[in-house]
């Protein structure tokens, strides 16, 4: 991954908050409004008659879904760009990186782009967060708005007829890299003049964050027809979370698609002093240096296989010999992430036995008779050669200690990379 520790712009958007904190805290949303509202005769994310004021002035249209999608009815005049096309599914274990800027360059000039047009994109919902931070990333600025509520807010009729559109002389040389590194979101833990949100659900954000992150659910962010919440149900949320214009606000998430989707609502607000940590979660609970807002820090373990085959010891197994033993009817992968994570994409096979469901609401761990139940009925049974994966050390510590008290004396650990199992070999379901 290719990241800049801190954009050559980040000095500017300091300077910006800085001269936000002279605002009164009372007129604060306010002035960002009206400040946003002189800057540009539209917001960001636009409603169908604005977009179809901007379709008027000559605004290109991208539909950013599949292909698939795109062929079953689209926006009259869109063009497809799926944003799938401009990232990187899964790499060195990071889900859903930027891809190269050579493909940037392709697929832009190949979908008929320039840099003088005014961009209308739209998805399924109001945030499609990765199509809107790659046109930033491309140089796109403030000239790409999105249809609120994605494609079921066009009320007119769809059309089946592709549009092939006349390649461009695209050439990507105005970057705009948003993103920034694990370094730099370290350097922000605890700092006052800067928060931390979390793009996760609740449940994932519960198995582990960064210290001091604060949910901020981005599907919280939406109706349920998809639209954007209003102003004043956002303005609220966000309070509540001490995410305000006067702090700089990193963003994340479980692989950068949550984060960039909170990225554009904060956007859309008038926030400017806004930054994505797009490898996010991936990364940073990989990290044996890296805290988690667990009651420990996160650790991890050499990844040597333990000597001696005394019953009840486990082995480091990489991916060769997991692929391997997967073939075995009598061997189970236990995922023991949180099953929205599972759900995101998981090792073929694996059955998913969520390590923070073994405690009650208490926090007190469940009997041994429920226990057992709760594995069993995800296949786990004693009789079984047990392979765990997991994200960190105290995860993988808690889920073996359990077994063993169960009886499990055929436990086995891979702690390593998504390698070997990216794009439509790495199971979604």
């Amino acid at each position: 991954m290719s990241t800049l520790p801190i954009r050559s712009s980040l000095l500017a958007g300091v300077v910006s908050a800085v001269a936000l904190m002279a605002i009164p805290a009372v007129g604060l949303m306010g002035s960002i409004a009206a400040s946003h509202a002189e800057n540009a005769t539209l917001p960001i994310i636009v409603s169908e008659l604005q977009a179809k004021e901007l379709i008027g002035k000559g605004a290109k249209i991208v539909d950013v879904r599949s292909a698939e999608a795109y062929a079953k009815g689209h926006v009259p005049g869109a063009v497809n760009l799926p944003w799938q096309t401009l990232n990187v599914s899964e790499e060195d274990g990071i889900r859903n990186e930027f891809a190269s800027d050579a493909t940037f360059e392709k697929q832009f000039a190949a979908a008929g782009l320039s840099y003088g047009d005014t961009i209308l994109i739209y998805d399924t919902t109001a945030l499609p967060g990765r199509a809107y931070v790659a046109f930033e990333y491309a140089g796109f600025g403030d000239k790409t708005h999105v249809l609120d509520g994605g494609v079921t807010a066009w009320k007119d009729a769809l059309t089946k007829e592709p549009v092939v559109a006349q390649a461009s002389a695209f050439k990507f040389d105005r970057k705009n890299d948003i993103r920034v590194d694990k370094s730099y979101v370290a350097s922000k833990v605890g700092v006052e003049g800067a928060i931390i949100i979390d793009g996760r659900n609740e449940e994932a954000y519960a198995d582990g964050h960064i210290p001091g992150a604060q949910a901020l659910p981005a599907a919280s962010l939406l109706t349920k027809q998809s639209t954007l919440q209003s102003e004043p149900v956002l303005t609220g949320l966000l309070n509540s979370k001490g995410v305000t214009p006067d702090r700089e606000v990193v963003s994340y998430c479980g692989s950068g698609v949550a984060a960039a989707n909170n990225y554009l609502a904060l956007k859309n607000l008038g926030y400017k002093n806004v930054v994505l940590y797009d490898a996010s979660w991936d990364e940073w609970s990989r990290d044996p240096r890296a805290g988690q807002q667990v009651s420990l820090a996160n650790y991890t373990f050499g990844g040597t296989a333990i000597e001696g085959e005394a019953d009840g010891t486990p082995n480091f197994l990489d991916e060769t010999q997991v692929k391997e033993l997967a073939k075995d009817p009598k061997v189970v992968i236990v995922d023991v992430r949180s099953p929205s994570d599972y759900a995101a994409g998981h090792i073929p096979g694996s059955v998913n036995v969520f390590w923070d469901k073994t405690f009650d609401t208490d926090r007190v761990l469940l009997t041994p008779d429920k226990l057992k139940t709760l594995y069993a009925e995800a296949g786990v049974t004693p009789d079984k050669r047990v392979i765990l994966f997991t994200r960190g050390g105290l995860q993988l510590s808690h889920t073996f200690t359990v077994l063993n008290l169960l009886g499990y004396r055929n436990v086995d650990f891979f702690t390593g990379k998504f390698e070997g199992w990216e794009n439509g070999a790495f199971k979604r379901t």
